[in-house]
């Protein structure tokens, strides 16, 4: 039996191998570990699995952050329409080092072998094209612009930007809500990168005498609280508050 599925969000489907692990990941859990709640699909331990994203000291714990060496999965509808309406805003109010210049020559999009050839915004020095440095801090020019401009962040950057550590994929048997854990690796759009390179899903990762206030085990929370805030955006509150009544039955 084949099963379409697709990263939830962008209009990227998964190949042949990624869909069929999505099945054979929730045919066994459904019931179980796995809640249907209408078309929603609940992964119970997923969610709950503690995670701590101290994104603010990731580069100097590790060098480099999940923004760097990288760029955003594909977007699409509202979320797609919001971010053109701004995108070369953006550049020219926050950056004065020739991206924007750039941006306007190229485009703000670009189709490569690493974007899996959808439209994806493109690369600036290896980086993604919206990462600037303020204050010796690595952000995001989408997410300052959102604030300082009284938006909501979750309406205008990437959807996948604002989803980790939550995976959803919308699939045949409905809309699998998961999180970055090893058992959904062989599907997820994070892959096995996070676990293998960061602290944030894999304490073991935190380097031997980090300041302890970096990746502190008193950070750790649910996977699900990261991610509550754009579901609620996208879903509406009453949604959101369903689903949390689910994880909490357990």
């Amino acid at each position: 039996m084949f099963m379409r599925s697709r990263y939830y969000g962008t209009p990227e489907e998964l190949g042949f191998a990624e869909s069929l692990a999505v099945y054979e990941y929730i045919v066994p859990r459904l019931g179980k570990t796995i809640l249907r709640h209408g078309s929603y699909l609940i992964d119970i331990n997923a969610l709950l699995t503690p995670v701590n994203l101290d994104c603010f000291h990731c580069h100097l714990v590790h060098g480099h952050n999940c923004c760097e060496k990288g760029q955003p999965y594909s977007m699409h509808g509202d979320n797609l329409a919001l971010f053109e309406k701004h995108a070369f805003t953006i550049l020219e109010t926050y950056t004065n080092d020739g991206r924007a210049q750039e941006a306007r020559e190229k485009g703000v999009f670009e189709k490569t072998i690493h974007t899996n050839y959808y439209s994806s915004i493109r690369t600036f020095e290896e980086n993604c094209l919206y990462l600037i440095e303020e204050n010796g801090k690595r952000i995001c020019a989408i997410h300052k612009y959102a604030l300082d401009k009284g938006m909501n962040p979750s309406q205008i950057k990437p959807f996948s930007c604002s989803l980790f550590p939550l995976e959803i994929i919308e699939c045949d048997l409905g809309l699998l809500i998961t999180a970055a854990i090893r058992e959904t690796e062989s599907f997820s759009r994070w892959g096995d990168y996070y676990r293998k390179n960061y602290a944030c899903v894999n304490p073991k990762r935190r380097p031997a005498g980090s300041p302890k206030n970096y990746f502190a085990p008193e950070g750790y929370v649910p996977a699900w609280t990261w991610a509550r805030s754009l579901l609620a955006t996208y879903w509406g509150e009453r949604t959101v508050q369903e689903i949390e009544a689910l994880l909490h039955s357990e």
